[in-house]
């Protein structure tokens, strides 16, 4: 299943005009078995994040790399906002909407509907737990 997901470089509030990045809008696989956010590097450069660090992942093919992590994004979807950094995929990769950024913008999976679907224990706005 995909969503719409709009993002942009948290930082752009603070910098010039001609550093900011975009803001983009476009497609991201649900994925809750990936763990965080990763897009294509092409997304990254638009949005000007910068790099943070590396990780180690492992991919569905069982494969372990270490890939360039950047933030910060500011992501949205469908009306939930929050924060994160982002991993960066190889270039023409589809983005992934991973289980931390589900989990903080309180998103669950609906499979019989195919689609994202708020909290129902708070769904007008997000509800973390904080135990």
């Amino acid at each position: 299943m995909s969503v719409q997901i709009k993002m942009r470089n948290w930082q752009n509030r603070y910098l010039p005009p001609e550093k900011q990045g975009e803001d983009i809008e476009c497609g991201a696989l649900v994925d809750s078995g990936a763990a965080e956010l990763a897009i294509p590097a092409e997304l990254i450069e638009r949005l000007k994040l910068e790099q943070l660090g590396i990780v180690k992942v492992y991919t569905a093919d069982g494969g372990q790399h270490e890939y360039r992590v950047f933030g910060i994004a500011e992501v949205e979807v469908q009306g939930r906002t929050s924060h994160f950094r982002v991993i960066e995929l190889p270039h023409g990769t589809e983005p992934l909407l991973g289980a931390v950024p589900l989990e903080e913008m309180d998103w669950h999976i609906s499979p019989l509907e195919k689609k994202l679907v708020p909290n129902p224990k708070s769904p007008e706005k997000p509800l973390l737990p904080l135990c």
